[in-house]
């Protein structure tokens, strides 16, 4: 019997408990550094590696390093069944394309060949954009890990998010799916966003959005604790936890546009959980939460609102995460 058929109803405790001896290799490409981890399916962390990514080098080198770390855990781990490998951008994921990862400077790399050709062994690699994979290690590891339905927004830097419905990820025409930093919520005032448009989402809720918004309001509040010459996501922050009026004004609006985010991602998908993912999540979730939920309340239909929570991400290590796609694909595929 397939022990992934279990995952068929979201049984992700009868898979973790038949799999424990099975190991996957997860990795978690960034702009400054690449974590490896062998993991058991439990989401015990074996074994881990931290190497600079380098993203100035040729991408052959690059490959040629990640490739030498695999076969090392390929040769001390024979249990090792397949490789999981989040990275920042758009994924082709049928073909194992990178199509723009725009921190690494790679652009239509196929990852997935060009690793297969230096490995030791032939196994099943798989690769996702970062937040798919920071959905996929919530729903196998952490906070959405009993649910079909949910929702997942990264708020860092900038912001994302992903999608599973029926157990399923939802996935978009293009690969540009839930690319929701850049929907435009006040396209002819708003401030302008790196993507060309104005008034996006993620200049309101993610660290560039704090800042431009700190910075555009600077002069109004005088007496803000925020010096003007150190506008950082750190410094709004902590001036909001002293009652800081610019920063609680910045505070405050990213509170407003992330409930109406988290409205909107309710009508449309129905969830049952909305998991806040993301460095930013983490920083400022105490001091938007009780603002998202009421502004959320305002937009949203009993019915929907009251099905549907709003939780923190659980900590969860990058590239444990990125190792949780192999059971993934594993499922789907005995689900298609």
């Amino acid at each position: 019997m397939c022990l992934l058929c279990t995952m068929a109803a979201g049984e992700h405790g009868s898979l973790r408990k038949n799999m424990a001896d099975r190991l996957t290799i997860g990795l978690d490409i960034g702009a400054t550094k690449m974590a490896f981890a062998v993991v058991d399916v439990a989401g015990t962390v074996l074994d881990e590696t931290v190497l600079p990514t380098l993203s100035t080098q040729p991408y052959a080198q690059t490959v040629e390093r990640i490739a030498a770390q695999l076969n090392t855990y390929l040769a001390e781990y024979p249990l090792i069944e397949g490789i999981g490998i989040g990275v920042p951008g758009p994924i082709n994921r049928e073909a194992g394309v990178v199509l723009n990862a725009v921190n690494l400077g790679w652009q239509n790399c196929p990852l997935r060949d060009d690793l297969l050709a230096h490995l030791t062994r032939t196994l099943p690699v798989y690769i996702e954009n970062d937040v798919n994979v920071g959905l996929i290690s919530e729903y196998f590891y952490g906070k959405a890990k009993d649910m079909t339905h949910c929702v997942y927004l990264a708020i860092g830097t900038g912001l994302g998010g992903a999608v599973i419905i029926n157990d399923q990820l939802m996935r978009g025409a293009t690969y540009m799916e839930m690319e929701i930093g850049h929907y435009a919520i006040d396209p002819v005032n708003g401030r302008q966003c790196t993507c060309g448009q104005r008034g996006c989402v993620e200049m309101s809720i993610s660290g560039k959005g704090l800042v431009s918004n700190a910075t555009a309001h600077h002069a109004d509040y005088p007496d803000t604790l925020i010096p003007v010459d150190d506008i950082t996501t750190y410094a709004i922050i902590e001036a909001a936890r002293h009652d800081d009026e610019l920063a609680t004004f910045v505070i405050d609006e990213a509170a407003e546009v992330l409930g109406q985010l988290c409205a909107w991602c309710t009508m449309i998908f129905n969830p049952n959980l909305i998991v806040l993912g993301g460095g930013l999540s983490h920083g400022i979730y105490d001091l938007v939460i009780e603002k998202t939920r009421a502004e959320m309340r305002k937009h949203c239909l009993p019915q929907s609102y009251d099905a549907v929570s709003i939780e923190l991400s659980h900590s969860i290590n990058a590239a444990m995460g990125a190792s949780a796609l192999v059971w993934y694909f594993q499922k789907e595929s005995q689900l298609s």
